[in-house]
């Protein structure tokens, strides 16, 4: 018999992805639509619920007859200038109490695989932190200061947990590298992005280098060694999630970092973006940015996990997109 899957984020970055794996897997799934539906797929097997996580009767009836949830719906201010915090309880309620009615109602089915939670690398403070070794998931975590988002992934990931405890139930987190649609990734090379981080007595001058903040943004150190940084793939990052259903009960219990195949130099690629723009390149100082890299070998050895897209690639397709 055909497992059944309440999948929420059906239309988000990685919802809309894992959606067809599973459905060519052979999965039933109700998927869990706030505004929008699912484009261009129609399957026997897909079920469109349009609801809302908050309602918790709702989900009660939605998750009815489901052997696994993975729950992929979350709020989050991606791009500068970042507003993520600007209003803890939308983030609280969204990704705290939602998470909280999907637990509550599945803790009550008399027969269930797996719980899966989508959470983030920010649980790391990636960036301003030092790291001596590869980042693997028992280190401490240490949310920034002022990232509630973060804070909320992880009371999202403790109620998983003590649900294990407490009531018995399969749960599985997955920690998700940073990962970057192709007509976003090359926002990373621009001046915008880093502007609030830079002095500002310098912040116009160096706008006006870049044509007025139209030219290639590289960051590096007061070194010259070039900003590390690591983003996956989103098709790498929905295949983790797939794995992990899959792979239910290796996962069970278990905590992944889904990530990049490895970390990047930003000097690396500026040369070449701005040559195929046309525009100007210019290296610039960039404080409290420390290299990083997000292990992924446990998901390789538990679940098969094994990331393809590289940097190389994945800038390549941007500046398709833009030719």
């Amino acid at each position: 018999m055909s497992k059944k899957v309440f999948l929420t984020g059906a239309t988000g970055r990685i919802g809309k992805r894992v959606l067809p794996m599973l459905l060519n897997s052979g999965y039933k799934v109700v998927a869990l639509v706030h505004n929008r539906a699912p484009e261009n797929i129609q399957h026997d097997d897909l079920e469109i619920v349009k609801g809302d996580i908050l309602d918790k009767a709702f989900i009660e009836k939605a998750v009815a007859g489901c052997d696994m949830v993975c729950h992929l719906a979350a709020s989050f201010d991606m791009w500068p200038p970042l507003n993520f915090e600007k209003e803890n309880t939308g983030v609280y309620e969204n990704i705290v109490t939602g998470t909280f009615n999907l637990l509550e109602a599945v803790r009550r089915l008399s027969s269930f695989d797996l719980f899966l939670f989508a959470s983030t690398d920010a649980v790391y403070n990636t960036g301003p932190r030092t790291f001596e070794a590869p980042i693997t998931e028992d280190i401490e975590l240490a949310p920034a200061d002022g990232r509630f988002y973060a804070i909320a992934k992880i009371l999202g990931e403790e109620m998983c947990r003590n649900y294990g405890k407490c009531y018995n139930l399969p749960w599985s987190v997955i920690r998700i590298n940073w990962a970057l649609e192709a007509d976003e990734l090359l926002r990373l090379y621009d001046y915008e992005f880093y502007e609030g981080d830079l002095p500002r007595e310098n912040q116009a001058e160096l706008k006006e280098r870049l044509g007025n903040g139209k030219g290639v943004f590289c960051p590096h150190h007061p070194n010259g060694d070039s900003v590390v940084d690591q983003i996956a793939d989103p098709d790498d990052t929905a295949t983790g999630f797939f794995l992990a259903l899959e792979n239910f009960t290796k996962a069970n219990g278990e905590i992944f970092n889904i990530s990049a195949t490895k970390p990047f130099n930003y000097h690396d690629h500026s040369g070449k973006i701005a040559q195929s723009r046309g525009v100007a390149c210019e290296c610039v100082e960039v404080p409290g940015l420390e290299p990083y890299e997000i292990s992924w070998e446990k998901a390789g050895r538990l679940i098969g996990y094994s990331p393809k897209g590289t940097m190389e690639d994945m800038i390549a397709a941007a500046l398709a997109l833009e030719s």
